[in-house]
């Protein structure tokens, strides 16, 4: 065979570059799968860093949904960047921040279903839908893929709660008329609070009743009046108790230093102390007779202005037969029976050291137009700023004997269980849930939404499952019962 046939089949016979080459042939693949994995892995990273900024940006805008005016725009103002900063760098999209848009946020009422807010007051979550980002892909080319678009969502809520507090709802006493309910609108005005119909029956507006609390009616009772109460808070969903829960008045009363029946028992419990003012109407000898006082519903007359003989407890509005009173109540015949040298109308109270304000105003929120000044809180407090000697006691306050140690008086200070010191909140201060008993259909064991909450002054004991309160105004984070009790918090939903 000449040399030129053997060379040629040599090289058909040759197969030291197969390797070689199929490798050449599968680089190509391997390149493009690489080239798709880092595609993946950096679009999966810049997805990432988008949603972490979005729920950022949607707790900022969270923050300031506190219902007050201007809260909307605090909150658009927030989620866009004052309060946070987005940088994004691993998946980078070129932005130094995530730049979250006006048209990216919308403001919710309630959630599942969502419902679009139309006021500061009712806006309680803010909703991001961020506007896509478009972007290439490195090995783009390879796999025939031109481009992605990045997103993100977010949805964030500004969460109350108050804790340490009775485990109290109220029915809104105004939702025949509107489902929102502003204690401010309220201050100096009482509430008749009345149990709920018995069994399954609906509940209706100024109903009272109690949430579950612990494994059931006696650790809700030990609630009542215990201090400090159970540790249970009260957000912004609440489950009731089931039905009347019988001598529940009993453990309420603790905090007049009433200690009856069910109750009798805890008058020497520090944990169920009594306020440091229990003026009540009942005059009674002090020590052991002191604990049991025979006590009524408090006076809703308003025809005279003379001193009670038999003492006299804070009373209901004029004439007041329902759940909200007017605000005007008999001050004079109060000050008549207590403190007859002081003329409540002319009288400027001593203001105590670190107070802020004048006169009535020192001791707590002006009533609204029309209700009588001072109110019937301002004038416990100034009552309860002398007992403890914050001020000096003028002549002719407590003109009946009310601090005396012995005989027969409404004594102003506790007489029966004497464990003392002041419990903060004031005994006789409770914060409540408001909910709209007709709109969520409560009845029995019920879920509710909690629309607001409310102080209250406790004008006078419960008497037959009735409960008698002052409002002191809408529950904040400064208020007299909430700047113990209220637990502000934002949390995402999605």
């Amino acid at each position: 065979m000449s040399r030129a046939p053997r060379l040629l089949h040599r090289f058909v016979q040759d197969r030291s570059g197969t390797v070689a080459t199929l490798t050449g042939v599968a680089l190509i693949g391997l390149v493009a799968i690489g080239g798709l994995a880092f595609d993946v892995s950096r679009a999966l990273a810049l997805r990432a860093e988008l949603e972490n900024a979005v729920d950022a940006a949607a707790l900022a805008g969270a923050s300031q949904l506190d219902g007050t005016s201007g809260a909307m725009g605090r909150a658009q103002t927030a989620a866009m960047g004052s309060l946070v900063s987005n940088r994004q760098a691993l998946g980078d999209t070129f932005e130094s921040n995530v730049a979250v848009a006006a048209s990216d946020i919308i403001f919710l009422s309630s959630r599942d279903p969502d419902v679009t807010a139309t006021t500061d007051a009712t806006a309680k979550f803010i909703r991001i839908n961020l506007t896509p980002r478009p972007r290439g892909l490195v090995f783009g080319a390879l796999t025939g893929a031109a481009g992605f678009n990045a997103t993100a969502r977010a949805v964030a809520g500004y969460g109350t709660a108050i804790c340490k507090v009775p485990p109290l709802m109220i029915c809104n006493p105004n939702e025949a008329t509107s489902l929102v309910f502003d204690g401010d609108n309220y201050i100096g005005k009482n509430f008749v609070l009345t149990p709920p119909p018995g069994g399954n029956g609906a509940w209706g507006p100024g109903n009272f009743g109690f949430l579950s609390v612990g494994s059931g009616a006696a650790d809700v009772k030990n609630a009542m009046g215990r201090y400090p109460p159970l540790t249970e808070c009260f957000g912004t969903v609440v489950q009731t108790q089931t039905g009347n829960i019988a001598s529940a008045d009993d453990y309420f009363n603790v905090r007049f230093d009433i200690y009856k029946s069910s109750a009798s028992g805890l008058k020497s419990d520090p944990l169920f102390r009594p306020a440091m003012n229990t003026l009540v109407g009942a005059k009674t000898n002090a020590g052991n007779s002191a604990c049991s006082p025979t006590v009524s519903v408090p006076s809703n007359s308003c025809s005279s202005s003379a001193a009670v003989a038999g003492g006299m407890g804070l009373p209901r509005d004029c004439n007041q037969t329902g759940t909200v009173g007017s605000g005007v109540w008999n001050v004079a015949q109060y000050f008549a029976t207590n403190h007859s040298g002081i003329n409540p109308t002319t009288y400027i109270p001593q203001v105590p050291a670190g107070s802020t304000g004048t006169g009535w105003a020192a001791y707590g929120p002006t009533p609204v137009a029309g209700a009588t000044s001072p109110s019937r809180y301002q004038v416990y407090k100034w009552e309860l700023a002398m007992l403890s000697g914050s001020i000096s006691t003028p002549a002719g306050a407590f003109s009946d004997g009310q601090t005396a140690n012995s005989g027969s008086h409404d004594y102003a200070a506790p007489q029966c269980n004497k464990n003392g010191g002041q419990a903060t909140p004031d005994r006789r201060t409770i914060s409540a849930v408001i909910v709209n008993c007709n709109a969520d259909n409560v009845h029995g064991s019920s879920t509710v939404n909690v629309i607001a909450y409310v102080d209250l002054f406790l004008i006078g004991p419960a008497v037959s499952n009735s409960i008698y309160g002052e409002v002191i105004g809408s529950t904040t984070d400064t208020s007299a019962v909430g700047a113990e009790t209220m637990l502000y918090s934002v949390r995402l939903y999605d």
